[in-house]
């Protein structure tokens, strides 16, 4: 739903003024060339546009892990991220525009910045674009395969979206990234992304390797009920001792179909030698001493692969919508500890959403997860978890 905005327009002209006797003759030729002498003189005045928008989402919540006791207390971001922003456009002739986006998230539940180092921790990007050329943006932001095979998820629910297992289309942001998209040909855009170090500040210090280069390349498809989208990414090389060099790379395919009385969405994603958005938690320590937080277990970054795959359901009830969602994720790696053979992991969810406004809902929901770790997807503990929540959703 599209959020209100706050326009502050610049126009091209001023007010008109008092009409004057019309010149003639010599008159006129000298009114026309003060005039030719004043517009090129005058300021172009340029059409801009910012708007200021956010959500606010707090819930209630129980959340279970197996071998803990139930956790109980408010939960920022139950339904969608709670989060701020400011996004500007000009207008530059021509019908290329530049743009910007400046966006944080926040932590209701204790009155702050989801990262109090980075106010703006979701985007910071400042980009150029025309009708026919697609748009370009630098800065922090979303890879082209996290924002267009995203767009399928049915329910986002905090932990357990389709982002749980299909960790490419989790909610993540990449620093340092040049993304462009393309401009719609019939219904098909395109997206090309590289960061030149996808890890965050502090995160490569002590690094084997010096960069952690992320890219990535996607496609989507909208006509009518229709939603279609696949995305390929490949980050540099992980190289550790003892261990070969290794690619992070995630496939992703989704595709969604609206019936009317019922929206169906599918999706698949093969992983391969870690999580390419480097959010799989903190990790072991071999990688975090050399920097690599966030790609997984060593046995899943030594070459291992983690195929999943993801359904949703979204029908209307009432006044509001309910949400069915399943995804699995099966691992091909054995735990070093162990030797045991890493299970199939399962993330399920049943929401339901009633609206109050066009900007304020209720909703409730409960999930469960086997063999699903909150924070890193898949670990060696392989917890069953539960939560169940209801808050409040609205928009500005």
């Amino acid at each position: 739903m599209p959020f209100p905005f706050l326009d502050f327009i610049a126009p091209g002209s001023a007010a008109s003024p008092r009409p004057q006797p019309r010149p003639s003759g010599p008159g006129l030729l000298v009114s026309c060339a003060a005039a030719l002498a004043a517009w090129l003189a005058a300021p172009v005045h340029a059409q801009t546009a910012v708007r200021l928008y956010g959500t606010v989402d707090t819930a209630m919540a129980w959340t279970r892990e197996s071998g803990t006791a139930t956790v109980k207390g408010l939960l920022s971001g139950g339904q969608s991220d709670s989060l701020w922003g400011l996004q500007g456009r000009e207008m530059l002739g021509g019908g290329s525009y530049a743009a910007f986006v400046l966006e944080g998230g926040i932590d209701t539940v204790h009155g702050a910045p989801d990262d109090p180092a980075r106010p703006f921790n979701y985007q910071s990007w400042v980009g150029l674009g025309h009708p026919s050329l697609g748009e370009l943006r630098l800065g922090r932001q979303y890879t082209v395969g996290q924002a267009f095979v995203s767009l399928i998820e049915v329910g986002s629910w905090k932990d357990f979206g389709l982002g749980a297992l299909m960790r490419a289309s989790d909610n993540y942001q990449v620093p340092r990234q040049l993304s462009w998209r393309s401009p719609q040909w019939g219904g098909v855009q395109l997206g090309a992304s590289y960061s030149l170090d996808s890890a965050d500040a502090g995160a490569s210090a002590g690094a084997a390797s010096a960069s952690h280069k992320l890219y990535g390349l996607a496609l989507r498809y909208e006509d009518g009920p229709w939603l279609l989208a696949a995305s390929w990414e490949q980050a540099s090389s992980v190289r550790l001792p003892g261990m070969g060099d290794q690619r992070p790379s995630a496939a992703q395919l989704g595709a969604s179909y609206n019936f009317g009385f019922a929206r169906l969405a599918a999706g698949w994603s093969r992983q391969r030698n870690g999580f390419v958005g480097r959010n799989g938690g903190d990790g072991p320590v071999e990688l975090q001493a050399a920097g690599l937080q966030g790609l997984g277990p060593i046995e899943f970054v030594d070459g291992g692969r983690l195929d999943a795959l993801y359904v949703g359901a979204s029908i209307p009830a009432g006044p509001g919508e309910l949400q069915l969602q399943w995804s699995q994720a099966r691992p091909n790696w054995a735990w070093q500890g162990s030797g045991a053979s890493a299970k199939t992991s399962q993330v399920m969810s049943l929401g339901y959403i009633h609206p109050l406004s066009l900007r304020t809902s209720l909703y409730a929901f409960v999930a469960h997860g086997r063999a699903y770790a909150l924070d890193a997807a898949v670990d060696a503990t392989q917890p069953t978890v539960s939560r169940m929540a209801f808050g409040v959703n609205t928009r500005f």
